[in-house]
Parts: C-alpha cells; structure tokens; sequence
C-alpha cells in the first residue's frame, strides 16, 4: 500500500477542558492534573512537517472522534499518525494503538502493550528490577493508609503518581526528607490524582534523557543533559511539572558513544528493543555522585514540540525537525510493509 494521507489523531486543550470541567469542579483540583493535550504549535509543527514530506494531512481529533466515524476514516487515510495521549485513565495511552489494530489502519508509535506498560511505573520499575537494569529503590503504594507502616532509611525519597507521565503531579515540593514529611507529601498527590503512587529514592546528581527513534534494523541514539541556568549539575534539584513547562532547565548534547556512557547507551537500546513494535521513545536517568546511574522512566508518548527536548536533542546532533518525523514515519512504514510516497 501506498501512503497518501495521513490522518493526526490528538487531544487538544479544549478537549480537555469539555471533560475536565466536573473532574476540576467535583475533586476541587487544578485543569493541570489533565495536562496530556497537545499544544497547538506541536500540532501545526507535526502537520507541515508531513506536508513537506509530501503527504495530505487530515485533523481527526480525539480517539472518541476516530471511532465514531471510523467507517469514513478508513476511506479518507492510509496511514494514523498517533499522537493521543488520553486523560486519567490508566490505559489512556493504549486507545488509539487499540482502535487502529482492531480496524486495521496502520499507525505511529508504540502497540497497545507497550503504550500500557510505558504507562504504568509499577509494572516498568518490575520489569526492570527482574532485568538487573539499575533503579532507584522504590515501593508501589495502592492504600495511602498503609503507607504510615513504612519503615525505610533511603531518605530523601521521591513521590510520584504511578500511572502519569510528562511529570504531572509532580511538584518542586515532591521529594520528602523525612516521615512527616513523606506522608503529608504523599496525601497531597494521592488525593489530588487519585491514583497509586511510586515512592523511590531521590537521586541526588546529574539527570540524563535519552531518545531513541527507529527499530532493530536502524535506529538513533541521542542523550542530553538538563543543566540549571548556572550551568551546573542539577544535584539536588529535579524536573518537576512546572520547570518543564517553562524550560527552566538547559538542556546539552552529551555524545551517548563516549566511553562512560556505554553501559547507558545499551541498556536503553536493549529495554527500547524489547518493546519494539515503536517508533520512538525517551528514557529517565539520573547519575549519582559515585557514577552509578538509575533509570527512572521509559517513555513511549513523547513530545514532538518543536521546542520541547525530543526536537531539541535532534538539532543538537545534526537532525532537524522534518528529518525527525520522517524518521518515525520511516521506521513505522517498515513495520507496516508500506510504502512511503
């Protein structure tokens, strides 16, 4: 099959505001713990890039929009372009991969598997405990009342919402450093997301992200570093919601081929391999003061915003935003046995 047009599937800031408005209203929260919509640059940024590549491209809204029409759909694309993320839900990243493989339209990104796992911090941070992949010491907490039983000594500890991504619900206040602290802190998240929660050591050191675009056959391996506005080491500081929001953070190139940083280097390709059928992704980790390195989060639902990291760690090694998405198309276009036009 030849691709022609392509169809965007996405949540917007308005879509998210039709349905958070009782959420907001009932659980008295902030429209931020609803923030997986996609920015209107990231959108017009996405689109141009395909109709530079050639393709038609067609706005086809939210995964509840695609099934509703899915019959027209199938008739008006060849190929989806996924970058839904869902709202709340534990599976919200797996609706679109879900909705597409039962209808047949070949797609971007990640299958409804990885989509889940990627998703759920309890299930990846297993994963990788059984694979002697290095992370940070944690617990899985479900009864936030079972939580004042915890003995541990691993102060500073880290709370974070277990199902959430793109650091939604966590806060420049999330690290707690003592057991007051830690169950004030962990009341306040749970009771805002109402949603489990991972409790891990704080790493105190250098933070690291790491992309990988492609598959087994061809893929790109490139890794910064966020720096404070000094130019030094984060060390006791972290990537909370806000600071990604406003880029308050540097963000380097380090080259993930340099000696120190193999071990890196094949263990994201590694963890990245095993969940492929995906097209991208990005890894978490932090560096302690000894050298030794934790993942943190495997991502399958990036940001494709020009200006966010993805994008910014591409220009940085010589791939520019066009030459991005064509990769990802590329590498999905193998997995489907498809043709590109």
């Amino acid at each position: 099959m030849k691709v022609r047009t392509i169809g965007i599937v996405y949540e917007s800031k308005e879509d998210a505001l039709k349905i958070a408005s009782s959420v907001v209203e009932k659980e008295h929260v902030s429209i931020d713990v609803m923030y997986h919509w996609r920015e209107r640059e990231e959108i017009q940024a996405v689109t141009a890039a395909l109709n530079k590549l050639g393709f038609e491209v067609r706005l086809l809204g939210t995964p509840e929009d695609i099934i509703n029409n899915i019959n027209i759909i199938k008739k008006q694309v060849d190929f989806i372009f996924n970058m839904s993320s869902g709202f709340r839900k534990r599976f919200r990243l797996s609706k679109v991969p879900a909705i597409c493989e039962a209808a047949g339209i070949p797609y971007s990104g990640a299958d409804p598997y990885t989509m889940t796992v990627c998703q759920n911090k309890h299930l990846m941070k297993s994963l990788w405990d059984k694979m002697n992949i290095p992370t940070a010491p944690w617990v899985f907490v479900e009864d936030i009342s079972k939580l004042k039983r915890l003995e541990t000594s691993h102060y500073p500890l880290i709370i974070k919402p277990a199902f959430e991504s793109n650091s939604v619900g966590i806060n420049a206040n999330a690290v707690a450093y003592n057991k007051d602290e830690l169950m004030l802190k962990a009341e306040t998240i749970y009771g805002t997301l109402h949603q489990p929660l991972i409790i891990e050591k704080f790493i105190s050191g250098r933070e690291f992200k790491v992309f990988v675009i492609g598959n087994k056959r061809e893929k790109f391996t490139g890794m910064i570093e966020y720096l404070k506005s000094n130019g030094t080491s984060l060390n006791s500081e972290f990537i909370y919601f806000n600071a990604k929001l406003n880029g308050d953070y540097r963000e380097v190139k380090r080259d993930i081929n340099l000696k120190d940083y193999k071990h890196i280097k094949s263990q994201c390709e590694a963890i990245y391999d095993m969940f492929i059928p995906l097209d991208y992704g990005s890894f978490d980790i932090r560096v302690d003061d000894e050298g030794n390195h934790y993942f943190l989060e495997f991502n399958s639902d990036v940001s494709l915003h020009p200006k966010k990291a993805m994008a910014k760690c591409c220009e940085l090694y010589g791939i520019d935003y066009v030459s991005m998405v064509k990769r990802i198309l590329k590498s999905a276009a193998e997995r489907w046995d498809i043709v590109l036009q």
